[in-house]
């Protein structure tokens, strides 16, 4: 088992700034799924709103006998909606039950805290053995816990530029919560030159520079220093990849090999933090 989980956005949507192949044909996602699960990943994370993500997985697992944990994520809906919506879920997937269920939008949450009682009263029924939240600020880490809401897990947004959750994830950790981590290529955005975007991106230009020049420096390829980054982080306990080949996820298993040659520049990495929110939130581009 490592630390990785797969996400499954491009198995049912055209996603990312970095995607030039659009959804992934089925037969291939099969593929990659079956491949992933012999080499150790063994947690999916998935949403209803991710096109036909649910279903095409739910077509795996009516012709492979893989158990994988599967994560879903609640759309925007009334709270007396929640257990509908989760039954559609299960029956997408084919599941009878799924190891993890969050609410996606946290911003709509706020505005009707009942979503979260509703997702509670569906986990008694034992279709759900995990519930939490899909986040994108440290303060709405705070603002649960000033309700007296202790999710069983919560994904995040981490990667060497974004690291902004690194003021709540003890805090996380010891009231026991899992945590999952995504984009930590900040959808291909560190992959790219400073030619390559737009002057909207200005202020990381330098910061990629740096990064390509640790990768140089220490003949290592971007990818595998900022997926370690992730996975030498001791709070994380899965980091979300996107894949959009089978070659992509051989890439990044093998990347795993060089943990330890990474954690030689991991202060290097820690020095790349950016907190311009318009710059490492990508709904903000």
């Amino acid at each position: 088992m490592n630390k990785l989980a797969l996400g499954t956005v491009q198995f049912g949507l055209d996603y990312g700034i970095n995607n030039q192949r659009g959804i992934i044909p089925e037969n291939e996602v099969f593929e990659i799924l079956e491949f992933a699960y012999d080499n150790g990943i063994d947690t999916l994370d998935t949403a209803y709103l991710y096109g036909k993500s649910e279903e095409v997985l739910g077509k795996f697992f009516s012709q492979y006998h893989i158990d994988f944990k599967v994560i879903s994520k609640l759309p925007d809906c009334s709270a007396s909606e929640v257990r509908n919506i989760v039954d559609t879920s299960l029956k997408r997937l084919n599941r009878n039950k799924l190891y993890g269920y969050l609410i996606h939008n946290f911003k709509f949450f706020k505005q009707d805290i009942q979503l979260f009682k509703s997702l509670r009263e569906v986990k008694t029924t034992k279709k759900i053995k995990k519930i939490g939240f899909s986040l994108y600020y440290p303060g709405e880490v705070e603002f649960l816990f000033e309700l007296g809401i202790i999710p069983d897990i919560v994904q995040i947004p981490y990667s060497v530029f974004d690291q902004r959750f690194n003021s709540v994830l003890s805090l996380l950790k010891e009231h026991n919560v899992e945590v999952h981590c995504r984009s930590v290529f900040l959808q291909g955005l560190v992959f790219k030159g400073a030619s390559e975007l737009e002057s909207k991106f200005n202020k990381i230009f330098d910061k990629l520079n740096t990064l390509h020049d640790i990768a140089q420096k220490s003949s290592l390829p971007v990818s595998i220093l900022c997926l370690n980054f992730a996975v030498l982080n001791p709070f994380l306990d899965k980091v979300v990849i996107g894949v959009d080949s089978i070659e992509n996820i051989k890439e990044n298993i093998n990347a795993l090999s060089y943990t330890k040659k990474v954690s030689d520049v991991y202060d290097d990495l820690l020095a790349l933090r950016e907190d311009d929110e318009k710059i490492i939130l990508p709904f903000n581009w």
